[in-house]
């Protein structure tokens, strides 16, 4: 998949809207699609996840999120691969994590629906997935995140349609 954006690393304030919609246990395997500094999977570690695998295109990032998770002692639970999502199988996760633009969420919607089993949570910041209908909506001052559940219920995917929307 082509690079959408540049780094844009999701803001400590928003984290807690991805995990919002999930509960995490030991058993999970986190895949963050474009996971920057790795943020994110730090987190979902904090919140019980048993594993973490961040895939980003920009080798220095993967770098610094594989230095920092030594530093924390998650060698063992996080790992980060330098490639682009689209060459990477993601049938091990059973949550993933997005924080990018409409077209690449258009462009991962059939790989997902390849290659996700049953049951894997997806959670997109921002930008939904086109003609999916989200399990549940958050919003979270003034971004949206999606929780989608394999296999997705195909449908209008405005926030206006679901029946599950919180507004804190």
């Amino acid at each position: 998949m082509p690079s959408f954006i540049g780094y844009v690393p999701t803001p400590p304030e928003h984290i807690d809207g991805f995990f919002e919609l999930l509960d995490l246990s030991p058993a999970d395997v986190v895949y963050d699609l474009g996971s920057g500094d790795g943020r994110l999977l730090f987190a979902a570690l904090e919140k019980h996840a048993g594993r973490a695998v961040g895939i980003d295109l920009d080798a220095e990032l993967v770098k610094t999120a594989a230095e920092s998770a030594r530093s924390r002692g998650l060698q063992e639970k996080a790992t980060f691969i330098n490639a682009d999502v689209m060459d990477v199988t993601l049938s091990d996760a059973t949550v993933v994590l997005c924080y990018l633009i409409s077209q690449a969420s258009a462009a991962l919607k059939p790989k997902f629906e390849a290659e996700l089993k049953p049951g894997t949570r997806v959670v997109m910041e921002s930008f939904p997935v086109p003609d999916w209908k989200p399990v549940r909506v958050v919003d979270k001052d003034y971004k949206q995140f999606f929780l989608y559940v394999m296999p997705p219920e195909i449908g209008d995917t405005s926030p206006a349609d679901t029946t599950a929307i919180d507004y804190f």
